[in-house]
C-alpha cells in the first residue's frame, strides 16, 4: 500500500510539478541549441555578435553573457549599441556596417529601433511603421573590427550573424583561420537542406572544418569539429528530478 502510495505522489509530482517550459531570449530559440552543444563545464567564452539588434530581446549572446561570458556587439544602428552601452557595459559595444571590404554603402532602416535594418538594398524592409530611411555610412570587415577590440587576435568561442540578407558577406570578412570561433550561428534564407547545401555558406563552412549541427528558422549553427567547449556525442542536460 505504501509503494502504491508512493508511485502516485511521484506520478502526480512528475505530471504537475516538473518544470515544462524553458527560457530562451534567441527569436527563435536558438540559444537553446547553444546551450545544449556548449559544455557546461567549459570556462566562460568569449562571442562576437554582428547584428546584435537589442542587449536582451532576440539576442543569441545574452544567455552567455549571464554566464559571464563577454564579447564584442556590433550593430549598425547607433541607437542600439547605445541601449548595449546602457545595459551590458562590460562587453565591447561597436556602431558599424560590415562587409567583406572597407566601402561606402547606404543603410536602409525602418525606424529608430527597427528590426530590419540592412545595408542590402534587396531586403531593406517593404513596411514598416515608420517611413524608410535611407542614409550612407563607412562599411568594415570584421578583420578590422575585431583588431580594434581588445579581442584582437584571440580565438572566439561564438561568431553570431543577423545581417538581413548580408550575412555571407559578413562571414567573408573574418579570417576564420585566425579566430577560430567554434560555433558559427548564421542567418540563412534557404528552405531546404538541400538549399542550404547547395549554398555558399554551407560550402564555405564545411571547406574549413565546419559542420552543421542545427537549424532553427532562420538560423543555421555551425560547429568546429572537435572544439574542446562543445559537448560529447551523447550528454544531454539530466532529466528533472
Amino acid at each position: 500500500m505504501l509503494s502504491r502510495f508512493r508511485r502516485r505522489l511521484y506520478l502526480w509530482r512528475k505530471t504537475f510539478l516538473t518544470r515544462s517550459a524553458r527560457r530562451y531570449y534567441s527569436q527563435f530559440g536558438e540559444d537553446v541549441i547553444l546551450d545544449q552543444l556548449i559544455d557546461p563545464r567549459c570556462p566562460p567564452g568569449t562571442y562576437v555578435d554582428v547584428g546584435a539588434w537589442h542587449p536582451t530581446k532576440f539576442s543569441n549572446t545574452y544567455f552567455l553573457y549571464r554566464r559571464g561570458w563577454r564579447g564584442v556587439n556590433v550593430d549598425l544602428d547607433p541607437i542600439k549599441i547605445e541601449a548595449f552601452d546602457l545595459a551590458r557595459p562590460d562587453d565591447i559595444n561597436v556602431c558599424a556596417a560590415v562587409s567583406d571590404a572597407s566601402r561606402r554603402v547606404q543603410v536602409f532602416s525602418d525606424g529608430n529601433y527597427g528590426l530590419g535594418s540592412t545595408i542590402d538594398a534587396e531586403r531593406a524592409p517593404r513596411q514598416a511603421d515608420e517611413p524608410l530611411t535611407v542614409r550612407e555610412v563607412d562599411a568594415r570587415t570584421l578583420n578590422e573590427i575585431i583588431s580594434g577590440t581588445p579581442y584582437a587576435d584571440r580565438e572566439i568561442d561564438l561568431l553570431s550573424i543577423d545581417a538581413e540578407g548580408h550575412d555571407y558577406h559578413v562571414l567573408l570578412s573574418i579570417d576564420l583561420a585566425r579566430y577560430r570561433p567554434k560555433i558559427i550561428v548564421i542567418e540563412s534564407y534557404a528552405e531546404s537542406i538541400d538549399e542550404i547545401m547547395g549554398g555558399p555558406v554551407y560550402a564555405h563552412l564545411t571547406a574549413r572544418g565546419y559542420a552543421l549541427r542545427g537549424w532553427a528558422h532562420l538560423s543555421l549553427i555551425f560547429c568546429l569539429a572537435n572544439a574542446a567547449l562543445l559537448r560529447r556525442p551523447g550528454h544531454r542536460h539530466p532529466p528533472d528530478r
